[in-house]
């Protein structure tokens, strides 16, 4: 032990006690002693503490070349790495994988590599170009990417994101609720160990400190240390020295979990688990394919993708729960869903409709296009070509079906292969018949196509999500036709003659779809 005397002030010397080995830290206490010789010991300058020192916050650690790169002037040469662009890398996943740079930071980081690169279009990316990266402030927190053909499966196609950026959303639950579903998620995610306390103290001869387990919650890390919550950022600078220098294995997170992103990020990167990313989108199948979006894909160790055992974290407040359907195909295929959100959507009546055609011969594909759009037809219908003329001519031409809609008369009429039925019911436009020919073959694609151009109906046949992802979290896309209803625009009417299966069927009745066909 080192004793100082200094006199700070006449008749008041100040003692330094130090145990530099021990703790790195010195604890100071005043006492008057005038007995102790004038000359003083000084004590390595490190241990030197002041009021000012005790009284100020601890600025957030920043690590290594990077850091220092932040504070040289923007635009300078050393502040400048190059990337080499490789075979389907867009801006947001290189930033993601080889920076950690990920949500509204790559957001900004992306609009400055768009500056310095004269990009005009982020995802049109040419391979072997060398991209000018500029200096990020932050450590990376996602390893190296793994080859390639690690990521290959059979009915599996993972995507990163390339929609916008969703919208931000209003964070209602208090920052108590916020950490109570982070402990609850945690428990699942990261085993506590047997010995493991919600509690947080240390006790040595020199001092015995003893935290709120409330107000300071304790997680463990997946590396074996520990994640202190000061999420009120109330912990005393001192007391931050003494639990690190103690046990550097704490890992103090001082993010106000109102900001659910970046209190789960911090929490992500102290757990110092081998890998995560942010807003992760895997889909599924290739006729009908289900898309799932996650706001943190995790992987624990550097065998979780090839033995299928991923963590998907889902924390925003404004999406239900996943249903089950959805969660059996997740785990089939290696992902584990987690979730802050408790409750279900409710199957409420929007009056959006499903409706699937499998009929294959193109006048019944007629018939069912025309009775999801709740028109009315005649079948079989002989018209007077000279009906409006009062010439006392009559000649009927034959016709397939015969409808009329918003004021306007129309003829479908298949096509036999006669050139006269052609040509007259050709001669059928000029009395004002808007005419729509079919042809042996014709599928739900091109009558539906065709039908629709003739009843100027904004629509046509290609995929469509039946919902947008990013408000629920997850998502449909099919192969059909999207009309929307001309009396309530509020509403959805699908037209497919792609089959529906139960996982579909199920997805789209929670977000208000009824199923309906011939």
């Amino acid at each position: 032990m080192q004793v100082q005397v200094t006199d700070k002030r006449p008749g008041i010397p100040l003692f330094w006690l130090a145990r530099p080995k021990q703790f790195g830290i010195a604890v100071f206490s005043l006492a008057l002693m005038g007995t102790l010789p004038t000359r003083s010991e000084a004590i390595e300058a490190r241990f030197e503490l002041t009021p000012q020192t005790l009284n100020k916050k601890l600025a957030p650690p920043v690590a290594g070349p990077e850091a220092k790169a932040a504070t040289k002037k923007p635009g300078s040469r050393e502040n400048l790495s190059r990337y080499t662009v490789q075979q389907g890398d867009h801006l947001y996943k290189v930033l993601a994988r080889e920076y950690g740079i990920t949500g509204d930071r790559a957001d900004a980081v992306v609009q400055r590599i768009k500056r310095l690169n004269n990009l005009s279009d982020i995802r049109k990316l040419q391979v072997g170009s060398t991209l000018l990266i500029p200096a990020l402030p932050a450590a990376k927190t996602v390893h190296p990417q793994r080859p390639a053909t690690a990521r290959k499966q059979a009915t599996l196609h993972i995507v990163s994101s390339e929609q916008p950026p969703r919208p931000a959303t209003v964070e209602r639950a208090s920052g108590a609720e916020v950490v109570e579903d982070a402990r609850r998620i945690w428990s699942e995610m990261v085993p506590s160990p047997a010995t493991g306390s919600n509690h947080f103290g240390y006790s040595s001869s020199a001092f015995k400190l003893s935290l709120d387990p409330d107000r300071y919650p304790v997680l463990p890390a997946h590396d074996g240390g520990t994640i202190l919550i000061d999420g009120m950022q109330t912990l005393p600078t001192l007391v931050k020295a003494l639990i690190q220098e103690e046990n550097p294995q704490v890992r103090v997170v001082a993010e106000n979990p109102a900001n659910r992103r970046s209190f789960y990020r911090s929490l992500l990167s102290a757990s110092r688990f081998y890998s995560f990313e942010e807003d992760f989108l895997v889909e599924f199948g290739t006729d009908s394919k289900i898309s799932v979006q996650a706001d943190f894909k995790i992987e624990k160790n550097p065998e979780s993708l090839l033995r299928q055992d991923i963590t998907l974290l889902n924390i925003s407040e404004d999406r239900h729960a996943a249903p089950h359907g959805l969660r059996k195909l997740l785990a089939a295929n290696g992902f584990r869903l987690l979730e802050t959100a408790r409750q279900f959507r409710d199957q409420k009546a929007t009056g959006h409709r499903l409706h699937q055609i499998t009929d294959k011969e193109p006048k019944r594909i007629t018939d069912s296009l025309l009775d999801a759009l709740a028109i009315r037809f005649q079948a079989d219908k002989n018209i007077d070509l000279y009906a409006q003329e009062n010439i006392g001519v009559s000649l009927e031409v034959p016709v397939d079906r015969y409808f009329e809609t918003d004021g306007q008369r129309f003829v479908v009429s298949l096509f036999s292969g006669d050139p006269v039925t052609y040509t007259l019911v050709r001669l059928l436009e000029t009395k004002g018949y808007r005419v729509i020919m079919l042809q042996d073959g014709d599928n739900l694609q091109s009558i539906a196509d065709r039908m629709l151009s003739r009843m100027h109906l904004p629509a046509k046949y290609g995929e469509h999500d039946l919902w947008l992802t990013r408000e629920v979290g997850y998502g449909v896309r099919m192969p059909g036709v999207m009309v929307r209803d001309s009396r309530h625009w509020n509403r959805n009417l699908f037209i497919t003659d792609h089959a529906v299966d139960p996982l579909v069927q199920e997805l789209a009745d929670v977000n208000g779809y009824r199923l309906d066909g011939r």
